[in-house]
């Protein structure tokens, strides 16, 4: 195996075919991005002339000389395997310390290990505790094993939902709550649309507000922004509506069929041809009336109050040749009765298998899976597709020049 810079064209034509672990902080529309803000480095891993592997550096000048790189949670190799992780790390070592390196920052989108639902750790081809032992036996120090956000890149837990099954078998795969969710929005006839690129604000003005309710870590409005211009032509923007007309329409035909049926059983009844049996579906139609007349003046109170076009949920969503992932939502909690984020959520896994793809990615989790976690509630949403999770080793760092980083911290310049 060896090692050589490779141009911005070789790169986008690898990217273009890779079909294995690759964060959207990898993908050739982000390369666009970064490399007009920073200093950016490309290089190629080979064996023998064919190029098996890729990594993306930027650099951030540091006293002048010197260059803060990171690596955007590469590298990423081709029938990745730790031999050539190995060497590959160690040849970006020696390239970037030609560089003037002073540190170089790896958040690598590679497993450290495979946990279930319930977040308990569970044999896996895919386990591969070693790969710690690798970074840090190049010299690398690692972050740690935690559960809260410790870069802008990553974090190590993500929900992952194996799409290959049919549809019918993905929702009799979910927990009963879930399933039951998404068999009674089919009822409610939402509506799914993809917002334009002049209605990046209402997205954002969602996200943040359900952000700050939600207490989730905060993402500045202007770089959702840079993200959604920038991934644009890989992602999708979703908004999800109700027309309550069209709502209310549908349950008045049921009720009506509901008083047609519970009509006709009074009358069979009455004049005795009635069964003991029917006595109970009668009982079990008033109820069904009773509640359904419940539902409707439910909902027109909620014409009155919001009108007859009533927006639910908002999210965005990246894809590549491996995976869609589910990369920021948001929602307004006073109409939850309609379960808009479900709704939307069923949509897109719908929509993912339709491209093609083998996984839904649920994205970040803090990988703290007890009731106290701040982000239970997300964890347990996630959970009810019958996700399964796979953890990430984190980050690791290398200071190349420790007087020079010592100097650079005091004058806060990194």
């Amino acid at each position: 195996m060896r090692t050589s810079p490779i141009q911005e064209s070789t790169f986008k034509a690898f990217m273009e075919d890779y079909d294995s672990y690759s964060h959207y902080l990898h993908d050739a529309f982000y390369y666009d991005y970064i490399s007009k803000i920073q200093e950016v480095h490309l290089l190629g891993l080979y064996e023998d002339d064919m190029l098996i592997g890729v990594s993306m550096l930027s650099a951030t000048p540091v006293l002048k000389r010197y260059r803060l790189f990171t690596s955007h949670t590469g590298p990423l190799i081709k029938e990745f395997n730790n031999e050539r992780l190995k060497f590959f790390l160690s040849e970006i070592d020696a390239y970037v310390k030609r560089n003037h390196a002073l540190k170089l920052i790896h958040s690598p989108y590679h497993i450290y290990q495979v946990r279930n639902g319930e977040g308990e750790v569970v044999d896996s081809e895919k386990n591969n505790p070693e790969i710690v032992d690798i970074y840090t036996g190049l010299g690398y120090t690692h972050q740690g094993f935690t559960k809260q956000l410790v870069t802008e890149e990553l974090l190590r837990h993500q929900a992952i939902l194996d799409i290959t099954k049919s549809e019918d078998e993905l929702i009799k795969n979910m927990d009963s709550k879930t399933r039951y969710n998404t068999r009674a929005i089919e009822q409610m006839d939402l509506k799914l649309r993809y917002l334009d690129e002049d209605e990046y604000d209402k997205f954002i003005e969602i996200y943040k507000d359900t952000e700050e309710r939600i207490g989730f870590d905060p993402v500045s409005s202007q770089k959702i922004k840079n993200l959604l211009k920038t991934l644009k032509d890989k992602t999708y923007l979703t908004l999800s509506y109700i027309e309550i007309d069209a709502y209310l329409e549908r349950l008045n035909e049921e009720l009506a069929s509901l008083e047609t049926d519970k009509i006709g059983m009074e009358e069979k009844l009455e004049s005795g041809q009635g069964t003991k049996r029917m006595k109970g579906r009668l009982n079990e139609t008033k109820d069904l009336v009773a509640n359904k007349r419940k539902r409707i003046a439910k909902i027109e109170e909620v014409q009155k109050e919001y009108g007859n076009t009533i927006e639910l949920s908002a999210a965005m969503y990246y894809y590549n040749n491996h995976e869609m992932v589910y990369l920021f939502s948001g929602s307004y909690p006073e109409h939850s009765m309609f379960m808009g984020t479900n709704f939307t959520t069923w949509e897109m896994i719908k929509k993912a298998k339709e491209m093609g793809l083998p996984r839904f990615n649920f994205f970040g989790l803090t990988g703290d899976f007890t009731e106290d976690s701040k982000d239970y509630g997300v964890y347990k949403f996630k959970k009810g597709y019958n996700t399964f999770i796979e953890e990430l080793p984190g980050t690791f760092y290398k200071v190349f020049n420790k007087p020079v980083h010592k100097i650079a911290e005091k004058m806060n310049k990194i």
